[in-house]
C-alpha cells in the first residue's frame, strides 16, 4: 500500500495516508569540504533531444517535477485550474550556470505537434531559470535550481502533452534536461476500475484496467481514429499502454470491456530505505560510514533477497517515488546532502539478463549507471549510487535482451493484491486545430477505487 494520497528520438542537438507521510516528513550537518562527484557514465555521451524524461548533463542530479505543494504528486495540471508544476534539480558543478527553458507541445504519442509556440503559449516563448542557490553544511557542494511552470512570464493555453526543456546560455542545442508533463481538460467522464483477469492463469498475479468513456457535449467524429487512450501504472512511461479501441459504441459512450492493453502485472510492493538522518542507521540501512577527507558518507542498504516465490506481504510504499529530506534542516533541499548508497542482491546464480536498481530514483528507466554488477566473490549483484538524502522506494528489475521494457516480476514476483496507482489519459485529435487535446484524466488506485 502507498503512503500518499517516457520515447521517440528527434533531431540532434499522492493523497491519503497523511499520518504516515508525516512520519516521513518528521523522521547531519557536516563540513563544507568538497566531495568528488562520480565519473560521468556513458549514458550522457549522446546529445540528442529526447521527447522523454532525460538528463543530458553529467553534473545534474535529483531532477524532480511535481505539482506545487505536493512533492509526491505526478506532473499533471489542468487548464481550468493551472496549479504550477515545480521543477527542482541540483548541479554538482562548481559554478552557477545561466539556464534557460521552454516547453514544447506534443501529440498523444509524444511527437512534436504541428502548431506553433504562439498557439499554445502566451508571454515568453523561452525564459531564464531563476538563479541557483548554493547548498550549505553539505559534504557534497551543489547549486540548487527551482522553476515553476506555467508562471507569470509563460502561460499555457492548450491542453495536451508537454516537454519541458532546460538548456545552457540560451542555446537550445546545449541541453541539460527534459521532462514530460501533462495539461488536461475535464471534457468527458472516465469510468474506470481495477479487476482480476478473466484468464484463470493470471487471476492471482495481474490487474485488469476496465474503462468506459462518456462524452456528452463533446463531438467525436471517429471514435476509433480520433480518441486515443493511454494508461500508466505508477507513472511508468516505459510501459505506457496505448492502442485501445472501443468494443462497443453507444451514442455518447465508448465501452472498452477488459481491453488487452489494460492488463498489467500487479508486480510487488516497492522496497524502500530511509536516509533522512545520517547520524544513525534507519529503516533498511545496515550502517553509515562517515565520509573520509573530501568524500561523502557511505550508506549500506541491508542485503535484499529475491521475492519471486514469496506470498504477498502488504508493506506500505510510495509506489516507486522518493522524497528529498534532511530531518535536521526542516526539509530544506539546500541542506540535504549526497550519499554513496551501496546495494547488494544475493543470488544463487547469475541472471541471464542485466539487473538494475529501478524506480523514481532512476526516472523509471533502466539507465546504465543503475545497472548492477555481478560479484562472484559475494554471489551477489552489487552497485553504488550517489543519491540525495531522503526516503526512497526502489525495486530490482531485469531487462530482457532486445527489450526496452524491464521485467518487474523475475526478482520481485507479482500479486493481484499489490497496491498500484494508475493514470488514464484520453486524447481527442482536433483536426481543425491540428493538435491532440488531453480531454480526460482519471487517477485510479488498485486498492482504494
Amino acid at each position: 500500500m502507498a503512503f500518499h494520497d517516457g520515447l521517440a528520438l528527434r533531431g540532434p542537438v499522492l493523497f491519503p495516508f497523511a499520518s504516515l507521510l508525516s512520519v516521513l516528513l518528521l523522521s547531519g550537518c557536516g563540513s563544507t569540504a568538497p566531495a568528488i562527484a562520480s565519473t560521468p557514465p556513458d549514458y550522457w555521451q549522446e546529445v540528442q533531444l529526447r521527447y522523454e524524461d532525460h538528463t543530458y548533463s553529467p553534473t545534474v542530479h535529483t531532477v524532480q517535477l511535481f505539482k506545487r505543494g505536493f512533492e509526491l504528486a505526478p506532473p499533471v495540471t489542468f487548464l481550468d485550474d493551472l496549479v504550477p508544476l515545480v521543477l527542482r534539480f541540483d548541479d554538482l558543478g562548481p559554478d552557477i550556470e545561466n539556464y534557460s527553458y521552454t516547453v514544447v507541445h506534443c501529440s498523444a504519442d509524444w511527437e512534436p505537434s504541428d502548431i506553433m509556440p504562439g498557439q499554445y503559449l502566451e508571454g515568453a516563448m523561452t525564459d531564464y531559470v531563476p538563479t541557483g542557490r548554493q547548498s550549505y553544511n553539505t559534504l557534497q557542494p551543489f547549486i540548487h535550481y527551482e522553476l515553476e511552470v506555467p508562471n507569470g512570464n509563460m502561460r499555457i493555453t492548450r491542453s495536451g502533452n508537454y516537454l519541458l526543456q532546460v538548456f545552457r546560455d540560451n542555446d537550445p542545442e546545449d541541453l541539460v534536461l527534459t521532462r514530460r508533463f501533462l495539461v488536461g481538460e475535464q471534457a468527458l467522464q472516465i469510468d474506470a476500475r481495477i479487476l482480476a483477469s478473466r484468464n484463470v492463469d493470471l487471476r492471482d498475479i495481474a490487474q485488469q484496467v476496465d474503462l468506459t468513456i462518456r462524452h456528452p457535449g463533446l463531438y467525436v467524429q471517429d471514435p476509433f481514429g480520433d480518441i486515443h487512450v493511454t494508461v500508466l501504472q505508477n507513472m511508468r512511461w516505459d510501459d505506457a499502454r496505448t492502442g485501445f479501441k472501443p468494443r462497443f459504441v453507444r451514442d455518447d459512450e465508448l465501452v472498452y470491456d477488459h481491453p488487452d492493453q489494460g492488463l498489467f502485472m500487479g508486480a510487488n510492493e516497492f522496497r524502500n530505505f530511509d536516509l533522512k538522518n545520517l547520524r544513525y542507521a534507519t529503516r533498511n540501512v545496515g550502517r553509515i560510514d562517515p565520509g573520509i577527507g573530501a568524500g561523502v558518507d557511505d550508506a549500506f542498504i541491508l542485503p535484499e533477497t529475491k521475492r519471486n516465490i514469496r506470498v504477498y506481504d502488504n508493506q506500505q510504499d510510495l509506489n516507486g517515488k522518493y522524497l528529498v529530506r534532511n530531518d535536521l534542516v526542516d526539509g530544506d533541499p539546500l541542506g540535504a546532502d549526497y550519499v554513496n548508497v551501496h546495494f547488494a542482491l544475493p543470488m544463487g546464480d547469475r541472471s541471464m539478463d542485466d539487473v538494475f536498481v529501478y524506480g523514481g530514483l532512476s526516472d523509471f528507466q533502466c539507465r546504465k549507471e543503475f545497472r548492477m554488477e555481478w560479484s562472484p566473490e559475494n554471489s551477489s549483484y552489487m552497485t553504488t549510487l550517489l543519491l540525495k538524502q531522503g526516503f526512497y522506494d526502489f525495486t530490482f528489475v531485469t531487462l530482457p535482451r532486445g527489450s526496452d521494457v524491464p521485467d518487474l516480476t523475475t526478482i520481485e514476483g507479482s500479486h493481484f493484491q499489490t497496491e498500484n496507482d494508475y493514470l488514464v489519459l484520453v486524447y481527442l485529435t482536433d483536426h481543425s486545430q491540428r493538435y491532440d487535446r488531453l480531454v480526460g484524466v482519471r487517477f485510479l488506485n488498485s486498492v482504494r477505487d
